[in-house]
């Protein structure tokens, strides 16, 4: 991206797409190695093009009595774009006409008007000079990560998303704030959020979308973006690649669950799923989806969790942990330090980082039970995408903070070929802040001890804590938590088998895919061949029709066990 004040010169002067198209040439003419990338790329889009063109030309939405706009926040890939396009289909099926948000990507922009996007919008068009003096000014009355979490500009909570993209960007587990270096590094965080909220103002203005559309609602820009829109009362959905592949997590968002993971239950959701008649068939079907997405190392495969890992028995996972005669195990499942999401619920320690350190030395106090400690896997194909050589935040963390562990806690790196399937085998007790890890652990009868909110946790089947000092306690003394009640686990089940059985889309027009590399690359493809494939497609069709209703929080798909068992 050019610098923030050329860039609000050839915007006042009408030549700053001129201006994107030179730089981009010169990078091309100048470099051999973008040059050569460049030819792959078009190279790419003539066969995309070539396959699919006459297909995407048809429009879904002709005939429609009212102009419906729906902005649609770009999931900024090529490799991805395929998937969205089914979703941009199924918007025109709904009635929406779409308007998309993207970078200034020229192969991108293509995919989108061969789509029949009329409208392709860049956030250079409206972000203006970042707000450095009044971010100085409130910057200096912060003192605490709460202060910066608790900031609102203009009725934008900019304070979590500059915070949270601080530490994704710095690749830090923990923000500074007592030394002029530290806010020093804050600063221009702060200050894009507070232009990005006015820019954000001026899309929502110039385009008066109906719908908007993200993929990602947490980090600047897009942070704003989702907040202005509460504001102005327009609705909000999100997608999120789901557990497997060929499915998307869908959910609508208001003022009143800003705050929770894509992948949760609204309470509406919740109490149906509780009221559906329990059978053998659900658990055994849930426990079927969890194996069999670990055993092919689908799991999460967008980030690559369990590419390279195996099923392992229980025996062979003690034996290779060196887990100590019958205690009892504990293992911690720590978040990728600084993925700091704080527009995800409350947690009860100021950051990952703190939460890790102190639970960690919860556990040095414990020595009744053996302790694990299971590195994220996605740090691997994290750490490749960002070109990044370094050790995960976990292990730093541990020898900065930590030191030498004591023998009753084991390290289970983040490359280890013992899956956390196998892993739970062994597992006795789950400690996270709010991982998916918590899920499928409860619904296998584990405890699992909650440190912050927005997503399982108070359902009743975890362990959650008020306060830190509560939770510390229960680290401490997790040998005296006894096992789930029966009732409690089949809660743990019912939610489990919501999240990953009814949740999902399942794409068949389009599919999205990860193939096993290092980067985990999106791979999609597109089925339709027809305007009337677009208009039959049973997964556009069911997404459309979600969209249109326009009241449901969560998108849930016709349990196929309780149709079988009525």
């Amino acid at each position: 991206m050019m610098r923030s004040g050329t860039r609000s010169i050839l915007k006042t002067i009408g030549l700053l797409a001129t201006a994107r198209w030179l730089r981009r040439w010169a990078t091309v003419l100048v470099n051999s190695t973008v040059r050569g990338q460049e030819q792959a790329r078009r190279g790419a889009f003539q066969e995309f093009k070539r396959s699919h063109g006459m297909v995407l030309a048809h429009r879904l939405n002709v005939g429609c009595r009212t102009e419906k706009k729906a902005l649609v926040v770009s999931v900024g890939s090529v490799q991805a774009v395929g998937a969205e396009i089914g979703l941009l289909k199924g918007l025109e099926l709904a009635g929406y006409s779409p308007v998309v948000l993207s970078p200034p990507d020229p192969w991108l922009v293509r995919h989108y008007r061969l789509a029949g996007v009329e409208e392709v919008l860049f956030w250079d068009d409206f972000v203006g000079e970042p707000n450095t003096r009044c971010a100085e000014e409130v910057s200096e009355r912060m003192g605490s990560l709460g202060d910066l979490l608790e900031l609102e500009w203009e009725g934008v909570r900019v304070g979590r998303f500059a915070a949270s993209t601080a530490l994704r960007s710095l690749r830090a587990g923990s923000l500074e704030f007592t030394s002029p270096h530290g806010r020093k590094c804050l600063l221009p965080f702060v200050a894009s959020a507070m232009s990005y909220a006015t820019a954000a103002m001026a899309l929502i203005q110039r385009v008066k979308p109906q719908l908007v559309v993200f993929v990602d609602r947490g980090y600047t820009p897009d942070g704003e973006l989702f907040d202005v829109c509460l504001g102005n009362g327009i609705d909000i959905i999100t997608w999120n690649a789901a557990h497997k592949d060929n499915a998307i997590m869908i959910k609508r968002y208001t003022r009143e669950n800003r705050d929770e993971h894509p992948a949760s239950l609204s309470a509406e959701s919740w109490e149906w799923m509780q009221g559906i008649e329990w059978s053998e068939a659900h658990r055994q079907r849930l426990f079927s989806e969890l194996r069999r997405c670990y055993a092919t190392g689908e799991w999460y495969s967008e980030v690559g969790t369990q590419f390279k890992t195996r099923i392992t028995s229980s025996a062979e996972v003690r034996n290779r942990l060196g887990l100590q005669g019958e205690r009892k195990t504990a293992v911690i499942f720590p978040h990728i330090l600084w993925d700091g999401t704080f527009f995800y619920g409350r947690d009860l320690f100021d950051s990952y980082e703190e939460w890790f350190v102190e639970t960690v030395r919860a556990a040095c106090e414990n020595t009744r039970v053996n302790w694990a400690i299971k590195v994220h896997p996605g740090n691997i194909v994290k750490g490749i995408r960002d070109g990044f050589k370094g050790e995960p935040s976990e292990l730093k963390v541990l020898g900065d903070r930590i030191g030498r562990l004591p023998k009753h806690i084991r390290v289970l790196e983040a490359d280890s070929d013992i899956s956390t399937f196998s892993l739970l085998g062994v597992t006795d007790y789950c400690v996270t802040v709010r991982g998916t890890v918590g899920i499928e652990a409860a619904s296998l009868g584990i405890p699992v001890l909650t440190a912050g909110t927005g997503r399982y946790d108070r359902k009743g089947f975890t362990v959650d804590s008020s306060t830190r000092e509560e939770y510390l306690h229960r680290v401490m003394h997790i040998d005296d938590i006894p096992s789930p009640l029966p009732g409690d686990r089949e809660l743990a089940e019912r939610f489990a088998y919501a999240i990953f059985l009814l949740r999902p889309l399942i794409l068949t027009t389009v599919t999205l895919e990860y193939q096993r590399d290092a980067r985990a690359t999106p791979r999609t493809r597109i089925k339709a061949m027809t305007r009337d494939d677009w208009l039959k497609a049973p997964d556009l069709r069911a997404f459309a029709q979600w969209v249109a209703k326009g009241k449901e929080i969560d998108f849930l798909a016709g349990d196929p066990v309780s149709c079988c068992v009525g």
